[in-house]
């Protein structure tokens, strides 16, 4: 029986675990963009000012924290 309840115990973290990690990647996957344009127009759409780059991809707002502000409304 513990180790059935050990079980369901550690399953339950990950589960939580995955819903954290999912939420993160999925306001980045609706946050990147490949072209200048695009980051402008979806800037726009979420009304915050500026673009910025990451690493190979455009990002709308002026910085990453502005744009994970905007995602959450």
């Amino acid at each position: 029986m513990r180790i059935i309840l050990r079980n369901f115990k550690f399953f339950i973290f990950l589960f939580f675990l995955y819903l954290n990690f999912n939420n993160y990647s999925l306001a980045h996957m609706r946050g990147t963009f490949l072209s200048e344009e695009d980051a402008e127009k979806r800037s726009l759409e979420l009304g915050c000012a500026g673009i910025h780059k990451n690493k190979d991809k455009w990002m709308p707002c002026k910085n990453e924290k502005q744009l994970h502000i905007y995602l959450r409304k």
